[in-house]
């Protein structure tokens, strides 16, 4: 495994490996680990079983992981990065209350729950407009209209 930037990324040499640990661990509905290191034994807490199982999966896909406290501080940069958005559209949604920062001396700081939180709202708000857009389309019954040719 290499890390870069604080991202651990998958080495394509455990590619394999990866994707056994994650079958297997796919085969339990709440997969009880056990840590064994020279003798020592832990039985590994559900919590911390579920990081491992959700890390697994996703160095198997290929992804690299970052593994950060809640309460870390993102500058705007890495708000508006995280949230895809441009810093100035970020900079209004602080300003309009949509999600909490600090000032300390002259620079904004967003805790990162925070942002995370936002991101859920917005993606459920999301989910929300697109299921009645669909629901007004089938009662209008643009569902059951042909498609029209274009040429």
């Amino acid at each position: 495994m290499t890390t870069a930037a604080n991202a651990l990324m998958p080495d394509p040499d455990e590619a394999h490996a990866l994707e056994k640990v994650t079958r297997v661990l796919h085969c339990q509905v709440r997969p009880r680990l056990r840590l064994v290191h020279e003798g020592a034994e832990a039985d590994l807490p559900p919590s911390l079983a579920s990081a491992l199982v959700r890390i697994a999966e996703l160095m198997a896909a290929g992804r690299g992981v970052a593994i950060v406290p809640v309460d870390r501080e993102l500058t705007t940069r890495e708000a508006a990065d995280l949230l895809g958005i441009s810093r100035p559209t970020l900079i209004k949604l602080l300003e309009d209350g949509e999600i909490g920062f600090t000032r300390p001396n002259n620079s904004r700081r967003i805790p990162l729950h925070e942002v995370l939180d936002y991101k859920e709202r917005r993606s459920r708000r999301r989910k929300a407009l697109l299921d009645e857009m669909t629901t007004d389309a089938i009662d209008a019954g643009f569902y059951d209209m042909p498609s029209s040719d274009a040429g």
